[in-house]
């Protein structure tokens, strides 16, 4: 893969042979062997310095955010799922990929693609499920121990002008050595209720409520039978005597397929609070649950909060995503925040978090790109990109040491955490921009910009390569190798 470089996280790349002392002393080359490092100018001001993570307007302007931009990591496969476009979130089991659309519709392209993965390096797209109109329908999730596929649809107006669909789960049972023809078993529907993201434990689904109707921000649906899925439980703060109304983002469950190995008996919530609990007035941040009655298989459980509400002040947007990891024998929670505009810098970033001690919750680092530098923000906000964090994953989540951030418009950020105090980017894979695919509007214009992509998804980590999608350019493979010292 030809290489462009940002900014490097970190005081040293780690090597000193020649290519890697050429990626330190000028690391914003951006371009390719063979071609302009970037757009020439005969006349006006300098050009600015790319910035980390950043796909400069000029760069749009001359065709080359046509071709991807990387370091240390290149690609073994692709498919652009027929150049739909509107890729939602990914999914897996065994080695099929499940990629959801942004939103259904009748469109035979509006639905959920199925992607036979057995060769990374020729992903075969297998079969895309009927969509549901009038829904954002980007969230799926699969379970490999339970062979159980989830698919959440929610009553959203989509560019397709239909009438607001459904809220609800649709459950597939995967048959045994056959991933990829999922069989529709049975939906669970959740009425006014617009749920938002959900992760899997078992034969149970945790559902957040992200505040677009009234409700608890957390339900617990029972899907030990999967044609006839129950409400089990909920959970809201202001359960507690004099605590905030809360709504719920994502979470991540201790023991689930991809998370820390545990027992179910834990879960970590990124929420937001209808009232500021602490000063400066923090309304962002995490809390964790404790699931033990649900993970015991008692008829009516209680979930009870551990800890304090941990809170963060975010300039804007929203706290996002939670990832339970061990690093070094001590458990952290990898969390990302959000900001989902190309008209707010400073954007979203990464937190890493020790919940060894659950009483005291101690936030031990932040990743940001520098993109989101306030000094630097007029720059960023200039190529009308998203350059926030989003979703995520891990090599190993019992034992980490790099971890793999979707990051809209800066693609794919393969980042270092073996030292939790001080993460440190070690490599990148920004997907070229596809300007003309099936679908190309977005309603509320977020993703109007064709001249980038937009790495939106949860990241697989598997047989060493690395899985995720994007908005526009479908399904991608690609591996990580770093560089190779004193030789």
């Amino acid at each position: 893969m030809r290489r462009s470089g940002f900014n490097i996280i970190g005081p040293e790349i780690g090597c000193v042979i020649l290519a890697c002392v050429l990626l330190a002393i000028s690391p914003m080359s951006g371009g390719q062997p063979g071609q302009p490092l970037r757009a020439q100018v005969v006349s006006g001001p300098p050009l600015l310095q790319p910035l980390q993570g950043q796909v400069t307007l000029v760069d749009q302007q001359s065709g080359r955010s046509l071709n991807p931009y990387s370091l240390n990591v290149s690609v073994l496969g692709h498919n652009s799922i027929l150049n739909r476009g509107f890729n939602g979130n990914l999914g897996w089991i065994d080695d099929c990929a499940y990629v959801a659309p942004y939103y259904g519709g009748t469109h035979q392209f509006t639905g959920l693609a199925v992607l036979k993965v057995s060769d990374p390096q020729n992903p075969q797209l297998v079969n895309i499920f009927p969509g549901t109109p009038g829904t954002r329908e980007g969230q799926v999730h699969g379970s490999q121990t339970w062979r159980m596929l989830v698919v959440m649809t929610f009553a959203d107006w989509t560019i397709f002008s239909d009438p607001l669909g459904p809220n609800q789960l649709q459950i597939y049972q995967v048959p045994l050595n056959d991933c990829a023809h999922p069989i529709l078993t049975g939906t669970y529907d959740f009425g006014p209720i617009v749920p938002h993201e959900f992760q899997i434990w078992h034969d149970k689904i945790y559902v957040t409520n992200f505040g677009g109707s009234p409700g608890p921000s957390l339900m617990v649906i029972d899907v030990k039978d999967m044609a006839h899925p129950r409400l089990l439980t909920t959970w809201d703060l202001s359960d507690e005597p004099g605590m905030p109304k809360s709504v719920a983002h994502d979470l991540s469950i201790l023991g689930e397929d991809d998370a820390l190995a545990g027992d179910g008996t834990r879960i970590y919530v990124n929420v937001q609070l209808s009232q500021a609990i602490s000063w400066p007035p923090n309304r962002n941040g995490m809390v964790i649950l404790d699931t033990s009655e649900v993970a015991a298989g008692k008829p009516t459980p209680v979930l009870h909060r551990v800890g304090p509400v941990l809170t963060w002040p975010l300039p804007a947007g929203l706290s996002h995503s939670t990832y339970i990891v061990s690093i070094a024998g001590r458990r952290y929670i990898l969390a990302q925040d959000e900001t989902f505009t190309t008209a707010y810098c400073p954007w979203g970033s990464a937190r890493i978090i020790d919940v060894t001690d659950e009483t005291r919750p101690m936030q031990t680092s932040t990743f940001a790109l520098h993109t989101s530098d306030p000094a630097t923000c007029p720059q960023a906000l200039a190529d009308h990109g998203i350059y926030s964090a989003h979703y995520l994953g891990v090599d190993n989540p019992n034992d980490a040491k790099l971890a793999f951030f979707t990051w809209y418009s800066s693609g794919l950020r393969v980042v270092d955490i073996s030292n939790p105090y001080n993460p440190r980017e070690v490599g990148y894979f920004v997907p070229g921009a596809t300007t003309s695919s099936v679908f190309s509007d977005f309603i509320l214009t977020r993703f109007f910009n064709r001249n980038v992509d937009y790495a939106y998804s949860y990241v697989r980590f598997y047989q060493g390569n690395i899985w995720f999608s994007t908005i526009y350019g479908g399904f991608w493979v690609v591996h990580y190798q770093p560089p190779v010292c004193g030789t």
